[in-house]
């Protein structure tokens, strides 16, 4: 018997991969946060932030920069990037960016995939935003996501809450001058 050797595929998100970036987004997301919310509070941020209509919206703005990962033919992993959303006073939408959302499935990570897709994510802010700060929004309680970003410079700068349905999370702000 052979060894079979799978691929990763780092494409731009288009129109055709909205149903299994819908998937994706919704699976990370649960098997990453599910546990910390109510069912109600959960089914109301999925069904608003991940829900096919509203991805394909989202990939359509132009402002945005979308990449989704697949091992064969299954996604595994994804990124957004644009235009800094961040309550922070210092933040400028019109000339710093923000990664708005990096997810690898629990089956990829460990493997270099969360650090692959910060290499793309750099690269995509310094390319569209020079050498302006870039942003990043975490939860309070991730500290893997934020040794992974603080390997790459960014700092804490400041904290905000944000929405799950009813619940409210912790977060911190994050910024990088590159």
């Amino acid at each position: 018997m052979g060894v079979y050797q799978t691929a990763m595929r780092i494409l731009p998100v288009e129109t055709h991969h909205v149903s299994d970036l819908s998937q994706l987004a919704t699976d990370t997301f649960v098997e990453t946060f599910g546990h910390l919310y109510p069912p109600e509070d959960l089914s109301a941020f999925l069904e608003k932030s991940y829900a096919p209509e509203q991805l394909a919206s989202d990939i359509a703005d132009p402002a945005q920069f979308w990449r989704i990962v697949y091992d064969s033919d299954k996604a595994v992993a994804y990124l957004q990037c644009g235009p800094v959303g961040l309550p922070h006073p210092e933040a400028d939408p019109a000339h710093e960016g923000e990664l708005k959302r990096l997810y690898v499935h629990s089956s990829q990570q460990g493997k270099g995939l969360g650090k692959q897709l910060m290499a793309i994510t750099m690269e995509w802010m310094t390319a569209t935003y020079g050498a302006n700060p870039q942003w990043i929004g975490v939860w309070s309680q991730n500290h893997k996501a934020q040794g992974l970003y603080g390997a790459y410079g960014f700092e804490r700068v400041g904290e905000y809450r944000f929405p799950v349905g009813k619940t409210l999370d912790d977060e911190f702000i994050l910024r990088r001058q590159p």
